[in-house]
């Protein structure tokens, strides 16, 4: 408590705050985009960068009836429910949070990066005979931060290009990384 006996108090100041620390609340600030796949009772995994491999679990348990402005974004407040038994993490602390909006097992997916836009149509390009590029219109499903659903368009196995510090274009020449396998 910040007051001591014999302090000069006005009238509502507060004297003391009570919180329950193995339950808490977090806001969690999600992108205009993204809203519309975030539902109530959602599960929700957090982490804090205090303490490090450490995660916490909760439940979405209000999404928000309006958007608003967060500096150049368009957010909307979503408000979590978060199990916190042993008390280790702290009410006001900034948080990193992930929502699950969706489980779409054995999905064929692609680094965000390799997605393009050509023409008005979305797709990737691949790498074709004589180690030169092609490229595949696909059909994106549901996103992570870093990775895309391919629906349709690639096959396992077809090597995507990753961001370039120049123009992709079809038939251009390259020299091909070790193939990574992501999921």
């Amino acid at each position: 408590l910040d007051t001591r006996l014999g302090s000069f108090l006005n009238a509502g100041d507060p004297v003391a705050s009570i919180g329950q620390l193995d339950r808490l609340r977090a806001v969690i600030y999600v992108d205009e985009p993204e809203l519309g796949r975030v539902r109530r009772g959602a599960p929700v995994r957090l982490t804090w960068d205090a303490l490090p491999g450490r995660e916490w679990k909760g439940v979405v348990d209000r999404v928000p009836t309006q958007v608003v402005a967060q500096g150049a974004r368009q957010v909307g407040e979503v408000m979590a429910l978060i199990d916190n038994p042993d008390r280790t993490l702290l009410p006001g602390t900034n948080i990193n949070a992930g929502i699950q909006s969706a489980v779409v097992s054995g999905a064929l997916s692609v680094p965000k990066e390799a997605i393009r836009r050509r023409g008005g149509e979305t797709g990737v390009f691949v790498l074709g005979p004589a180690a030169t590029l092609a490229w595949r219109p696909v059909k994106l499903g549901v996103s992570s931060v870093t990775r895309s659903q391919v629906v349709s368009g690639l096959s396992v196995g077809d090597r995507v290009a990753l961001a370039a510090d120049r123009e992709l274009s079809p038939g251009m020449a390259v020299s091909p990384a070790p193939a990574k396998l992501g999921n």
